[in-house]
């Protein structure tokens, strides 16, 4: 091991002419690269890890100056870890990482914290290879930074849980629906229940019982008619027509949707938001 070391420290810049050592290349990785042990002894670390980390390895620099006096004495400072630099939570999956590495399985890409010099924890996708063919250990492990991405992934999954809660919410039916005389759906909201009287399982699942049988037969050619010509001039479309509930009751409804389309343009679904029209009030209208 203290080769292996020797070999990096030598082959430094400041040591040697050659902008191709393995030091210089490692170093001009945005990647941060470490080798550790079985026990996550942080053997070497490349440039990009004390970018990543603000600090380089006790063990290395002391290695590094040992080497540079012609000294290879045991070291007086207690080698850092890698796992004192995860966040406490992250421990758990740092040990399953590391049996993985102990049983030559090689893990997929990991996801871990590491405290960085802003005392904030930056997000890494962790991808481990043996140091050499003779044992899992040393490993060397490359670290990238998807801290940027994983806080677009957080916000994303809040703003779907919001969306979702207020979908859940609306008194009406959101939906998406292949375009087709049956009107087969691939989506369907809550509000389903409400306005058809089936739940949105039972559109989904049961091909026999589709959204387009519940048209009532009288408005079904025109429903279809009006929506194939919004399509075809790619704008939205507003519908008034009636369903037949699973009560047995008609009932009136509206539909507002727009059209989902491939690149070359042609149709491919129809997706909006469906509303039961309270049928008092166009009696009141009518009066």
């Amino acid at each position: 091991m203290m080769r292996f070391l020797e070999q990096f420290a030598s082959a430094s810049p400041a040591s040697t002419a050659s902008p191709f050592s393995a030091q210089a290349i490692l170093d001009s990785l945005s990647d941060a690269v470490v080798v550790v042990d079985a026990d996550s002894t942080l053997l070497y670390a490349s440039r990009g890890w004390q970018a990543l980390s603000g600090h380089l390895p006790e063990s290395q620099r002391d290695i590094t100056k040992a080497i540079s006096r012609g000294q290879t004495t045991e070291l007086v400072a207690p080698p850092q870890r890698l796992r004192e630099a995860l966040h406490p939570a992250d421990h758990a999956r740092w040990d399953v990482l590391a049996r993985h590495v102990s049983r030559r399985e090689r893990p997929d890409c990991w996801r871990l914290r590491i405290l960085g010099p802003d005392h904030h924890y930056r997000w890494c996708e962790v991808r481990s290879q043996p140091l050499s063919l003779a044992s899992p250990w040393p490993a060397t492990l490359t670290l990238h930074d998807i801290s940027e991405r994983v806080q677009q992934e957080q916000i994303d999954a809040a703003n779907l849980r919001s969306l979702t809660r207020l979908i859940k919410g609306l008194p009406a039916m959101v939906y998406r629906a292949r375009n087709n005389r049956h009107w087969s759906m691939e989506y369907i909201s809550d509000g389903c229940l409400a306005i058809t009287g089936l739940s949105p399982r039972e559109l989904l699942d049961h091909p026999s019982l589709t959204y387009g049988d519940m048209i009532h037969p009288e408005d079904a050619d025109r429903v279809w008619d009006q929506v194939q010509a919004a399509l075809q001039a790619h704008t939205p479309f507003t519908l008034a027509y009636r369903i037949r509930h699973r009560d047995g009751d008609v009932r009136r409804v509206q539909e507002k949707g727009h059209g989902i389309y491939s690149p070359d343009g042609t149709p491919l679904a129809v997706e909006g938001i469906i509303f039961a029209v309270d049928t008092s009030d166009l009696a009141g209208d009518s009066a």
